[in-house]
């Protein structure tokens, strides 16, 4: 049965990402049921503080958690501008019905759900009241949020789903209130987090180690004319060194064309680090925004070269804004995941946690710790991917410090 991928968003700001299994789907929306203990993306907020009480222009980090309540059938009907929760306790008890004013878009296996602020609540036995009605009203009129007008369209969509609630018209009708999952339904895996998005206005994509990227050889051209003929050229491997051959402590990238006209989706799996748990990027695919092309690569995958991944950081931007990029010798991009402005660009910085003290983490292409990049065709789209194998035991090789 398929999973899609809830994000939960308020003023812009990603709340949660919440996989969720779909228990129907047609042309009257969606049935979700999200179980007990799911794996979620959360957002890091100050302690003791809610989403909907901070700033709308905050930016707050998403961490891996667990969805911490009962589990929660969800109705998205096609076209409303709400979505109904029927919600049980851990023991699968049912305890009543919330309404969640929303607008949704789907992109795939994603839904995107921008929370309007104003709820419903609704006891078993159908005694319904407004919740949040104070932070609805000081949001209305704020321009991330919603106008007046808009703010009257919201309400009116509440009032019409109270009348079904004292009607007991369906969904409010004890259809779904003894919903079991089936015993045979596992949780569903974390979803891939997304990081960017990133530009490439010069038409050039670039993915590289953040070490040593402001370091060139005296008389060879900057990084982004090599990165520029490598990317004409069918995409491809730089770096220092001879030209089969890396050198082992040197700069290098791979290049690749990319739209230049629109913001480039990047999207990251993750595996836990055996040294702290926390999540560590074990693939990364970023959207390139041109069509697959056949003549050029063939069915895919192709490869552009492989690289190690440097503890300091990786840095994915456009070829001629990653030229201003500055990183200290010794020092680590932001991060683990934060972007950046260079030169009108938005330039992502990867950085590896300080808890992951493994040997491949320090760009040891010397120890054969390098890993594939390559071209591949989503959907009759091409994408970059980078894979890095998820931990096993760590290598005998891989120090302590």
């Amino acid at each position: 049965m398929a999973i899609v991928n809830v994000h939960l968003i308020l003023g812009g700001t990603v709340s949660m990402i919440c996989p969720a299994r779909v228990v129907e789907a047609g042309a009257d929306g969606l049935l979700l049921w999200i179980a007990p203990g799911t794996p979620v993306w959360r957002a890091e907020l100050p302690p003791g503080t809610h989403l909907r009480d901070l700033p709308p222009d905050g930016s707050y980090p998403l961490r891996a958690s667990r969805w911490r309540r009962g589990g929660a059938l969800i109705l998205q009907p096609a076209g409303a501008g709400h979505a109904v929760w029927w919600t049980f306790t851990e023991e699968q008890e049912f305890r009543g019905w919330y309404v969640n004013l929303e607008s949704r878009r789907r992109e795939g296996a994603d839904v995107h759900v921008t929370d309007q602020e104003l709820d419903i609540t609704v006891t078993p036995d159908r005694i319904w009241e407004w919740k949040d009605e104070e932070s609805f009203a000081a949001k209305t009129g704020h321009p991330v949020y919603w106008t007046a007008a808009e703010a009257a369209a919201i309400r009116a969509e509440g009032v019409r789903v109270t009348a079904l609630v004292e009607s007991s018209s369906y969904p409010f009708d004890g259809t779904w209130c003894d919903f079991r999952p089936a015993a045979s339904w596992t949780l569903p895996e974390l979803p891939a987090l997304p990081l960017g998005p990133v530009t490439a206005p010069s038409g050039v994509l670039v993915l590289g180690k953040a070490g040593r990227i402001g370091h060139r050889p005296a008389g060879s051209p900057p990084w982004s004319e090599r990165a520029v003929a490598a990317a004409v050229a069918g995409g491809g491997h730089l770096h220092d060194g001879d030209p089969a051959e890396p050198a082992t402590w040197g700069y290098e990238a791979v290049a690749v064309r990319a739209a230049a006209d629109r913001p480039l989706a990047v999207r990251a799996w993750t595996a836990p680090s055996p040294f702290d748990g926390e999540p560590v990027i074990s693939s990364l695919e970023v959207s390139l925004g041109l069509p697959w092309d056949h003549a050029a690569h063939g069915p895919g995958p192709f490869p552009l070269g492989d690289l190690p991944v440097d503890r300091g950081g990786m840095v994915l931007g456009d070829a001629r804004a990653l030229d201003g990029v500055e990183v200290p010798d010794g020092g680590a991009v932001a991060g683990p995941a934060g972007v950046v402005e260079v030169g009108g660009c938005r330039v992502l910085g990867l950085r590896w946690g300080p808890g992951d003290h493994s040997m491949r983490h320090r760009g040891e292409r010397a120890y054969g710790r390098v890993y594939p990049v390559t071209l591949e065709e989503r959907t009759g789209e091409a994408v970059l991917r980078w894979a890095i194998p998820p931990y096993g035991t760590p290598h005998p090789a891989e120090d302590e410090d």
